[in-house]
Parts: C-alpha cells; sequence; structure tokens
C-alpha cells in the first residue's frame, strides 16, 4: 500500500517492509525507516523462548540447541553470501540479490550492535533489560512484574568467548 501511494506509512521490521519496498522500487532516498531503538525503545526483539519444563527435563539439548542457533549466527555473518545460498536454495523463486540485502539489513540493524559486541549472542545487558520492563510497565498492568531471572537464563548459553563476534 505503500508502494502504490495509498498509505503515506507502515510499520514493519526494517529488513522486511524497507527491503521489500526498495526491491518494489521504492527508492531508499525517499524511505525514511525509523527504528524504535533510536528513539529509547529498550525493549529486546528476538529471543529463543523455551518452555521451563522442556528445559528442565532436556538441558543439554536446550545448550546444543543455542549452540547451533549461535553457530549458524556467526557463519552468517563470515560467509554471508553462503548463508543467503541456502536460505534461497530452500525457497521458491528466491532472489540471491534481495535475500542478501536482507541479510545485511538484519545484520547491520539487529546483530552486529555494540551491545552483543559487549555481551556475545545471546547476552544482555542486566539494566537495559530493566528499562524495557520499565518502559512496558506503562502502558501494561502486570499482575506480578517479573525480576530479569524470571524471564532470562543464561546458564544454557555457551561461554562468552564462544558467542562474541570477532
Amino acid at each position: 500500500m505503500l508502494s502504490a501511494g495509498q498509505v503515506d506509512a507502515v510499520s514493519g521490521f526494517s529488513y522486511l517492509a524497507g527491503v521489500n519496498l526498495r526491491d518494489r522500487g521504492i527508492p531508499a532516498d525517499d524511505l525514511a525507516v525509523l527504528r524504535y531503538a533510536d528513539y529509547g525503545c529498550a525493549a529486546y526483539g528476538f529471543a529463543v523462548i523455551v518452555n521451563p519444563a522442556f528445559a528442565t527435563a532436556k538441558p543439554e539439548a536446550l545448550k546444543g540447541f543455542l549452540r547451533a542457533v549461535i553457530g549458524g549466527v556467526h557463519l552468517a555473518i563470515t560467509e554471508p553470501e553462503r548463508a543467503v545460498d541456502e536460505v534461497v536454495s530452500r525457497m521458491d523463486g528466491g532472489s540471491h540479490d534481495l535475500e542478501l540485502e536482507r541479510l545485511q539489513t538484519v545484520m547491520r540493524d539487529n546483530i552486529l550492535t555494540g551491545e552483543v559486541r559487549r555481551n556475545g549472542i545471546g547476552g544482555i545487558d542486566p539494566a537495559r533489560l530493566e528499562r524495557a520492563m520499565d518502559q512496558l510497565a506503562e502502558d501494561s498492568k502486570f499482575q506480578k512484574r517479573p525480576a530479569p531471572a524470571d524471564i532470562f537464563d543464561d546458564s544454557f548459553l555457551p561461554p562468552l568467548g564462544g558467542r562474541l563476534i570477532n
């Protein structure tokens, strides 16, 4: 609708909406991508969410899964062309160039950040998590406000050295 001029703005992920609009012929200079993080939103985005019963019953499986996810992210960072080739090979009508732009956008905006460079893939900044919960509490009423430990457990993550981005 935005590319057709039917609306003046849309919300969406920068690596989806922004890239799709450019693919539909909208010049990058005609787009203003307003990222929530640039305006003070402390919320975290991507997460692996696990049923606590599963984590307790199968901690080694969870640790292995997280190692694989982090390894995949590392591989996508170091070999983006290979990562995109793998994705496009599983898509009907996928475009290598479009998916490479999408990967580069998500890496720039969401993965290769200063915080990830400090805390590693999967790590958090406890003060930021507290700010994020404060921001959520401005509009939502918690029955019981969670403590950071109620919603984040780093005990299943690999050591920091294996999660850092060089």
